[in-house]
């Protein structure tokens, strides 16, 4: 059945392509949905309307789409290979399926010339043709947001007068951490912050700041366009057309922050630490359990890193906790272990540890706080580890 809709919908759009051109009546607007409850809305979405009631047209086209059935899908999204899409919908089914989530719709009627609203017309239909359809996805400059602003701006050049300082001032990190807070997903901005680098900490500029789709509906509101010599708002009308379909409903809190869960376990490593200590237990097999998983997430930063195209996963600072070489170094802690470089490597890391929690402020990519307690757990028994190699040599 999903072929079958797919089809008609194509033929559809394909059908006003070959069609006349848009009646004086039409008009187009900038559709804003807000953020949902899976991760994939967290950020909210922007789709363009087409609305040509003279016609019968009443569409929308969204960027960000992807197939299933690609082949290698998992293992090009992991990469940041796989290609995304333009998509279109009938507009009602568009809203029904959003209004079925519970995400408000903001619509803002866009003031265009005849020539503006036809030019982004045939762009857009251009761009859904299956030849011009698929394009490479970057979550920060080239996405659902951000293709539509250069939409607008590729149809209306200079007549189209954006902010240079709205939203101007934060860094791709900060937007993320903003929206993954405001919506109750901090497990999901602790994982983000592990996984993005350096390039994340840029300050947006206004221009920028337009990856988020409630920016570019900010954005949009500000703008001017000059209309006949005259420069007047870009929005003729804004307002919520779902107001009716959707229910009260409040966030869900998660009941196990970060936070809660790491600072435990620190409390909980500090207490098995000082039991081993007094008992001079020969016992490294937390050690190697908890190394082993800091390993196996530096390799995970290390191919994001050096082996993946999401283009803002390089120069990732947290390689330098998680240390990829603890797999398979951990393996080799043994009860009888008396290794001096052993004894050295931990010592060398826990000392490195230890400068990278006092320079955490300094640090051009801002850290999650969150890691604090692990740091300071795999600190603490980097030293253990160290004493208990160093006191087994000395007994030789």
């Amino acid at each position: 059945m999903k072929k079958i809709f797919f089809l008609v919908v194509f033929a559809f759009i394909t059908s006003f392509a070959n069609a006349q051109m848009l009646s004086t009546d039409a008009t187009i607007s900038l559709l804003t949905v807000s953020p949902g409850a899976e991760l994939y809305s967290t950020f909210g979405h922007s789709a363009i309307r087409i609305r040509d009631p003279r016609q019968g047209l009443d569409f929308t086209f969204n960027y960000g789409a992807f197939d299933f059935r690609t082949k290698g899908f998992y293992i090009k999204f992991l990469r940041g290979t796989l290609p995304y899409q333009i998509s279109g919908n009938y507009f009602e089914n568009d809203v029904a399926g959003w209004s079925q989530d519970n995400r408000s719709v903001i619509e803002q009627v866009l003031n265009l010339s005849q020539a503006q609203k036809q030019g982004v017309y045939d762009f857009l239909q251009n761009n859904y043709l299956p030849q011009n359809r698929e394009y490479a996805y970057k979550f920060f400059y080239d996405n659902c947001s951000t293709r539509l602003r250069d939409v607008l701006r590729r149809v209306c050049k200079d007549s189209l007068q954006l902010s240079k300082t709205l939203h101007a001032d934060s860094s791709y990190r900060q937007w993320i951490d903003l929206y993954a807070r405001k919506n109750e997903k901090l497990w999901a901005d602790f994982g983000m912050d592990l996984a993005i680098g350096e390039p994340s900490d840029e300050i947006t500029g206004a221009n920028g700041a337009m990856f988020l789709p409630d920016n570019l509906m900010d954005a949009f509101d500000a703008a001017k366009i000059n209309r006949d010599g005259k420069w007047q708002p870009l929005v003729l009308s804004k307002q919520v057309i779902n107001r009716d379909m959707l229910a009260v409903a409040d966030k869900e809190k998660e009941s196990i922050t970060p936070n809660i869960l790491f600072w435990t376990l620190f409390l909980l490593v500090l207490g098995l630490t000082a039991y081993q200590f007094k008992t001079e237990s020969k016992s490294f097999l937390f050690d190697k359990i908890i190394f082993t998983i800091a390993g196996i997430f530096g390799w995970f930063i290390f191919l994001l890193w050096f082996f993946t195209d999401h283009g803002v996963t390089e120069n990732n600072l947290n390689i330098i906790w998680t240390y990829p070489l603890f797999f398979p170094i951990a393996l080799l802690l043994k009860k009888e272990s008396n290794r001096a470089w052993l004894s050295k490597h931990f010592l060398a890391y826990g000392i490195i540890l230890v400068f990278f929690l006092a320079a955490w402020k300094f640090f051009p990519q801002e850290i999650n706080y969150a890691l604090i307690p692990v740091v300071l757990m795999l600190c603490v028994r980097a030293f253990f580890v160290w004493w208990r190699i160093r006191k087994k040599l000395s007994s030789f």
